[in-house]
Parts: C-alpha cells; sequence; structure tokens
C-alpha cells in the first residue's frame, strides 16, 4: 500500500523541515498518538509539542516498514530513525511505531500511532 507509505513520508519530510501546516493536513480530526514515554496526547496537543521547538528534526527515515490495509483502514509498521536537535544536543534516536491510517474522501489521513522503545 504505496500511497499510506508517502503519506508516511511526507510527514517525515514536514518534521524535517518544520512545516506544521503540512503535518496538520495529515492528522485525522481524532488523532491520538502514545510516545515511548507513555504520554497520551491528542491532536491540539502533538501539534503543540511539534511546535513548541523542544525537539527540533534535522531528518526522520523508516526502515522495515509494513503496511497492512482492509478497506478503508491502514496499519503501517516501521523502525522510526529520528536525527534531531534537543535540549542543544545532537541526538539519534530510534523506536518502532504502529501508525494507523484511514482514508476518508479519497485521503489517507493519519488516525493514532504508538511509539516504542525496541528491546534489544
Amino acid at each position: 500500500m504505496q500511497a499510506v507509505v508517502d503519506v508516511a513520508l511526507r510527514r517525515s519530510d514536514a518534521l524535517a523541515r518544520s512545516d506544521w501546516d503540512a503535518v496538520a493536513a495529515q492528522l485525522h480530526p481524532c488523532f491520538v498518538y502514545v510516545n515511548a514515554n507513555c504520554n497520551r496526547l491528542d491532536r491540539a496537543a502533538y501539534l503543540e509539542f511539534l511546535s513548541a521547538g523542544l525537539v527540533r528534526w534535522n531528518a526522520q527515515t523508516l526502515r522495515d516498514v509494513a503496511v497492512t490495509a482492509t478497506g478503508a483502514v491502514a496499519v503501517l509498521t516501521a523502525t522510526v530513525v529520528d536525527e534531531v536537535e534537543h535540549q542543544g544536543e545532537s541526538a539519534r534516536w530510534e523506536f518502532v511505531t504502529t501508525q494507523t491510517y484511514v482514508l476518508e474522501s479519497g485521503a489517507w489521513l493519519y488516525l493514532a500511532c504508538h511509539t516504542a522503545v525496541p528491546v534489544v
């Protein structure tokens, strides 16, 4: 399901460009995010976190991407690699992610996400 992968890659690009309007355009109105620290953010809180500048994305890449879809629902799983500036330091963060997308009015919208630190 390349269309869903393309949405995820456009969001990665928008993060690196700090283009919060582009990110917002991809989010479903009921979007929810559970991060690796178990914090739950709704759409407004997620966009506020991104735009606050506590973390600045230089790049985000996805590895081991797989998509499972049925009807108007798709689930993307991947390894996310974030290259960021955080508290004045460069950092490389790696997470596993499960992202849910829904097809509405011909567009795949990002409905939900969970990230976790991989166990090695």
